[in-house]
């Protein structure tokens, strides 16, 4: 599988190896591997998954810190402290452990216990059933939200929707890809011919960015909740540009639960609000009013 080629460097040989092992079925429903002191690593699917024969322990931790760094901790701190690590093919691998932080106030991920890799895939056609959304019948793009919990599938969906709107329909599409898990790699050149995407830095700074130096016609970005994306958000829409983005809420009634995302809410700031379930299907679509289409 494409996947265990872009980790093949990444990962321990155990691991590898371990891997390897899978029947060619599990393997390609892998959505994400799971590691933990003490236990035995997890593969995630969608039928339910596995154990992989190899115990996790304090030194095989190190090591597979060491592989997902590159051998590189040092370059790596910067996203650690936040929790996650962009990997080869879009792939990310988020973590837990203590979160310290110096005199200066910066952040310092040490003695990691947890790591959750998650399988990026590009699933050609998977946001066919709500493409009549993200653009109205003057030809224009539409600012639309994917709800939905996590590993529902969001990402995927704002993918390939980005490159139907960079191929089909013609737009010039920017994407702010924060955790470097959108288009990676020269991925974005592979799959859309007017997408143009920056990667690694702050959303909101990216966005904003993006405004000045691409005069994009629609702005993709992923997972917004903090209130430098609203504000971005808001700045898109004065600047003319539609943004196509996706946050954690559990359907439309779980916006109010988030204040950034009630915010954009009242201020009328998405056309359309497209709903995931758990189990990758899309559920519903609502318009600006929230009502069901």
């Amino acid at each position: 599988m494409p996947w265990r080629a872009d980790l093949d460097d990444r990962l321990p040989s155990e691991i590898r190896a371990a891997l390897a092992a899978l029947n060619q079925k599990t393997a390609d429903d892998v959505r994400e591997i799971r590691f933990r002191t003490g236990c035995r690593p997890e593969v995630c699917t969608g039928a339910g998954g596995g154990t992989l024969p190899v115990l996790i322990g304090r030194a095989e931790m190190d090591e597979l810190m060491a592989a997902l760094c590159g051998c590189s901790m040092y370059a790596c701190e910067q996203s650690m402290a936040r929790g996650y690590l962009p990997l080869p093919g879009g792939h990310r691998a988020g973590m837990c452990g203590r979160l310290e932080r110096g005199p200066d106030g910066t952040a310092r991920m040490s003695g990691v216990t947890s790591v959750c890799i998650r399988i990026a895939r590009y699933v050609q056609g998977a946001s066919q059933p709500v493409r009549q959304h993200l653009i109205d019948g003057a030809g224009r793009p539409r600012s639309v939200l994917v709800l939905g919990p996590p590993g529902c599938g969001k990402t995927t969906l704002l993918r390939d929707a980005a490159v139907y709107l960079s191929d089909e329909a013609g737009l010039q599409v920017s994407v702010a890809d924060e955790r470097e898990e959108l288009f990676l790699s020269g991925a974005q050149r592979a799959y859309g011919k007017r997408l143009d995407v920056i990667i690694g830095g702050d959303k909101a700074e990216m966005i904003g960015l993006l405004l000045r130096s691409m005069a994009p016609q629609v702005i993709v970005c992923d997972e917004i909740g903090g209130w430098g994306d609203a504000k971005a958000i808001l700045d898109a829409a004065r600047c003319g540009a539609a943004v196509l983005a996706s946050a954690h809420a559990d359907g439309i009634e779980a916006m109010a639960g988030r204040p950034v995302l009630a915010e954009l809410g009242a201020a009328g700031s998405f056309e359309r609000y497209i709903v995931l379930g758990a189990a990758h299907e899309i559920t519903a679509v609502y318009d600006r009013e929230r009502r069901r289409l």
